[in-house]
C-alpha cells in the first residue's frame, strides 16, 4: 500500500514540474516574440531610414534584408545557445551591427559640429570651449595655475651650514680576553 502512495505522490511531483516547465516555455516564447517584433521594427526602419539617406552599404542591405526575412520565418534570426540568449531575437554580433547602423543614421541625421569648428553669429567671431566657465581675476586675464600640493623646499632651512670637521671615534679595544667553554652533550 505504500508503494502506491509513492507512486502517486512521485506522480504529483512530476505533473507540478511539468506545469512549472511548460509555464517557462510559454513565457520564453512569448518574450522572444515580443523580442522579434521590436528587432523587426527596428530594423526595417533603419533600413528604409538608410536607404532614404542614400548612405547604405551592400553588407547593410543584405543584412537588413535576410534578418528581417529570418525573423518573419522563424521568429529568431539565429538559433544557437552560444551566439546569444534564445528568448532573444538577435544574436550578440547581429545586435552590434544594428547598434552601428543606428550610430549611422544617428550622425547623418545630426552631423556634429567639431569643438573646434568657428560659431559666429555675435559681434566678434569667437571658438567654441566648453560651457563651464573659466575663474577670472578683476583685470580679466585667467589666475595663473596654482597647485594645490605641499611644497617640500618650504621647510627645509634657508641657510645651509658647512659641518665642521668630521668626527672619528678613536678605537679603543676591549679589555676582556675572549673564553671557550666545553659543552657535554650527556644529560
Amino acid at each position: 500500500m505504500s508503494t502506491e502512495y509513492d507512486k502517486k505522490q512521485w506522480q504529483d511531483q512530476i505533473l507540478v514540474k511539468d506545469t512549472e516547465a511548460e509555464k517557462l516555455k510559454a513565457k520564453l516564447e512569448k518574450a522572444r516574440k515580443r523580442s522579434a517584433r521590436k528587432a523587426k521594427s527596428k530594423l526595417s526602419r533603419l533600413h528604409k531610414d538608410l536607404s532614404d539617406l542614400g548612405e547604405i552599404s551592400d553588407f547593410e542591405d543584405e543584412f537588413g534584408e535576410s534578418v528581417l526575412d529570418r525573423l518573419d520565418k522563424f521568429g529568431s534570426a539565429f538559433y544557437n545557445s552560444e551566439k546569444g540568449n534564445l528568448s532573444e531575437a538577435l544574436s550578440f554580433a547581429q545586435k552590434r551591427v544594428l547598434s552601428a547602423m543606428n550610430k549611422k543614421v544617428k550622425n547623418l541625421k545630426n552631423p556634429k559640429p567639431d569643438t573646434d569648428e568657428i560659431i559666429s553669429g555675435c559681434k566678434s567671431t569667437k571658438k567654441k570651449y566648453s560651457s563651464f566657465s573659466t575663474s577670472k581675476t578683476k583685470a580679466g586675464s585667467k589666475k595663473p595655475y596654482k597647485p594645490n600640493v605641499r611644497d617640500l623646499y618650504e621647510d627645509m632651512p634657508t641657510e645651509v651650514s658647512k659641518p665642521s670637521e668630521t668626527y672619528i671615534p678613536e678605537y679603543s679595544p676591549t679589555s676582556n680576553k675572549p673564553f671557550l667553554r666545553i659543552v657535554s652533550n650527556t644529560d
